[in-house]
């Protein structure tokens, strides 16, 4: 028994060891245009729609959607209150998003793309993640899948809300 779980506890700190970080990709398809598709999601008045549990955001440094800006980013889901730094590298209007978060469990990129036209718009985020310990590493690559679902799902909650606000808009 001592050995299955000297066995079981290598495997899966190995996991950390081999992978100490790993990306995910998702996409959306909108019906919407570029311009508008950009403007909900930069609007942070309509972000708790979307982001699960979001409850808004403390600016430490610069001002919303200037590259070098820092903001501690607030969440509340089932009654558990966390929080993360997000500090944005690029932001071209209508075309990217790019930040890095920093938690006390890892640090990530976030890269959000937009393509289209007038008429459809596609949304594509690439997200790495590296965790700061060999435990944490090991226990976020066997939740990577679940990570990049839930991503999926908010992305999806995006489109929604585009092509909704859109709608609206037009009426």
């Amino acid at each position: 028994t001592l050995i299955g779980l000297i066995g079981i506890t290598l495997a899966f700190f190995s996991l950390g060891f081999f992978h100490p970080s790993f990306q995910y990709e998702n996409q959306v398809e909108v019906q919407a245009s570029v311009e508008d598709s950009y403007r909900i999601f930069t609007d942070e008045s309509l972000a708790h729609e979307w982001l699960y549990g979001y409850k808004g955001y403390e600016i430490l440094k610069g001002k919303p959607l200037i590259p070098g800006s820092r903001f501690l980013m607030k969440f509340d889901e089932s009654g558990s209150s966390y929080e993360f730094i997000e500090e944005l590298v690029a932001v071209k209007e209508n075309e990217k998003f790019i930040f890095d978060m920093e938690t006390d469990f890892f640090n990530g990129k976030v890269e959000v793309y937009f393509e289209g036209d007038n008429t459809t718009t596609t949304i594509k985020a690439f997200t790495t993640v590296e965790a700061h310990n060999l435990f944490y590493k090991s226990m976020f690559y066997i939740l990577k899948n679940g990570m990049s679902e839930r991503a999926q799902t908010q992305y999806v909650d995006l489109k929604e809300l585009i092509e909704r606000q859109r709608l609206i808009v037009n009426d």
